[in-house]
């Protein structure tokens, strides 16, 4: 098993990372280098149009993700108000992936610490944390995404854009 995990310190409440993360079908207005799509799917495997955003996903639901680089087909785990967790498959490498929003203290005000990590399983789950062909360095990949999240959340606290 390997795990691969970033984290960082973001200075609005996790209420505002929250919904900024899970407003998918505006990702790639912050995000230009990780995620390009997460879709919600029915069970035909068609788009769900109830359910356009990260907020309306359930434990069970599947999303389609296209990556920079890939897609895969991602089991909802848990939606809940402190964390996002889902499954996929990739290249037959198992991996769980957590996204987690923490209130924590800044300064007498209420920021947030984003930590995301993966989990893998599998013989390819090493490759994650090599600067390879398949999964390239993960955790970088993790930083950059997670710095633009922190820049986007921020741009209105002077921390940002």
């Amino acid at each position: 098993m390997t795990i691969v995990s970033s984290s960082t310190i973001i200075a609005v409440p996790p209420s505002v990372v929250r919904s900024t993360f899970l407003d998918w079908p505006n990702l790639t207005t912050w995000d230009k280098r990780y995620m390009k799509t997460l879709t919600p799917l029915l069970p035909s495997g068609s788009p769900d149009p109830s359910k356009t955003s990260g907020l309306s996903v359930v434990p069970g639901d599947r999303v389609h993700g296209t990556f920079w680089g890939g897609e895969a087909y991602l089991e909802i785990l848990e939606n809940s108000e402190s964390q996002m967790r889902w499954k996929g498959v990739w290249h037959g490498l198992v991996a769980v992936r957590c996204f987690r929003w923490e209130e924590v203290e800044l300064d007498g005000k209420t920021g947030t610490k984003f930590t995301q990590s993966e989990e893998a399983k599998g013989f390819m789950g090493g490759v994650l944390v090599v600067d390879g062909w398949l999964g390239g360095n993960l955790k970088k990949k993790f930083e950059e995404f997670n710095g633009d999240l922190k820049a986007w959340c921020e741009r209105d606290v002077g921390g940002g854009k």
